[in-house]
């Protein structure tokens, strides 16, 4: 889908401004480390999404966040940066915010325990001050083969 218009590649330092930007003009703080951290970029190499993993002491993938530019929502970036994630690491979990529910769950995540929700991402919302309004929502998505894993 919209092949040629980004691509994914994994971030490097020239980008950590780009990402930061990015977190901070959607309320999300600085990001402050590139690690697990891939970003999709357009045709001139600018970043125009990203998304970092984190993982548990299980090893299982958290994804915080994955966030996508204004102007390039609805051309598949989100979308791609999830599915990604989801082909190498072959679980992901998360936790929606705000108007992002229709979008997790059109890619077929399912909601689950708070418990099975890394604990600094949880925290996040537990001191949230606009919980309400942001209504987040602990999700799951697992690929039934064999094979994943982190490498």
């Amino acid at each position: 889908m919209n092949e040629g218009l980004f691509h994914i590649r994994e971030a490097h330092g020239r980008d950590l401004a780009a990402v930061d930007a990015l977190s901070l003009a959607e309320d999300m703080g600085h990001i402050g480390s590139l690690q697990d951290v891939q970003v999709a970029v357009n045709h001139e190499d600018q970043v125009v999404g990203f998304i970092r993993l984190v993982f548990d002491d299980k090893g299982v993938c958290h994804v915080s966040p994955v966030v996508v530019y204004p102007t390039w929502r609805r051309f598949g970036v989100g979308r791609a940066l999830v599915e990604g994630a989801l082909g190498r690491h072959g679980e992901l979990r998360l936790v929606s915010r705000g108007s992002s529910l229709a979008f997790y769950q059109s890619l077929g995540f399912e909601e689950t325990p708070w418990e099975t929700i890394l604990g600094t991402i949880a925290h996040d919302c537990d001191e949230c001050p606009i919980i309400e309004e942001c209504k987040p929502v602990p999700l799951r998505k697992s690929l039934t083969h064999e094979g994943h894993g982190r490498a």
